[in-house]
């Protein structure tokens, strides 16, 4: 080995070509380094999107679930009202009915004035009495129309029903003579 020849770095030995490669090569890697970077940032957004928006539909799920069962309730809160309300109704329907039947009407008569079949006047007239039977094993309270109501169920505040023997009978002569005097 000559020892006259003085060392030189390795970057100063080699040819303009060479450290124009290594240059461009180096620049591609941190160009890929930095797209890696900016790629992973990209996807940790995403991730923290996708996560928040999975947060916001459960929340809205769960709020929808907690709506619709109040709903629900609301829903079966009135249908229990109507029905009440209905079942009222039919009594009163049945108690009118009997009454109808019980000022001499036949079954027939009933249903024709009311404008429903036979079948139905008999049902509403048979539930009438049973309601009525029901009624009859305690006293019974009127008012001065009228009205009655078992006496157990007045101070309960029951409403008071019409009595059935409360509406005066017609006697058949006196009613043909007013309707004459109704006729022009």
């Amino acid at each position: 080995m000559p020892a006259s020849r003085p060392k030189r770095s390795p970057r100063t030995h080699r040819r303009p070509e060479v450290r124009q490669r290594l240059e461009r090569s180096r620049e591609r890697v941190h160009a890929r380094r930095q797209q890696a970077r900016q790629r992973e940032q990209r996807i940790t957004a995403a991730v923290k999107q996708y996560i928040t928006a999975w947060e916001a539909i459960t929340a809205c799920e769960t709020t929808c679930d907690a709506e619709v069962e109040a709903l629900r309730q609301q829903i079966t809160r009135v249908q229990q009202r109507a029905a009440e309300q209905i079942a009222a109704h039919r009594t009163q329907q049945a108690l009118a009915a009997a009454a109808i039947r019980d000022q001499g009407q036949s079954d027939d008569d009933v249903a024709e004035l009311l404008e429903i079949s036979t079948k139905q006047a008999r049902q509403l007239i048979t539930a009438a009495r049973a309601s009525t039977d029901n009624d009859a094993g305690g006293q019974q309270v009127s008012n001065s129309a009228g009205a009655v109501a078992p006496a157990s169920d007045v101070g309960a505040g029951a409403p008071l029903r019409p009595s059935l023997s409360a509406v005066p009978e017609a006697d058949s002569e006196s009613a043909v003579a007013d309707e004459r005097l109704e006729a022009p």
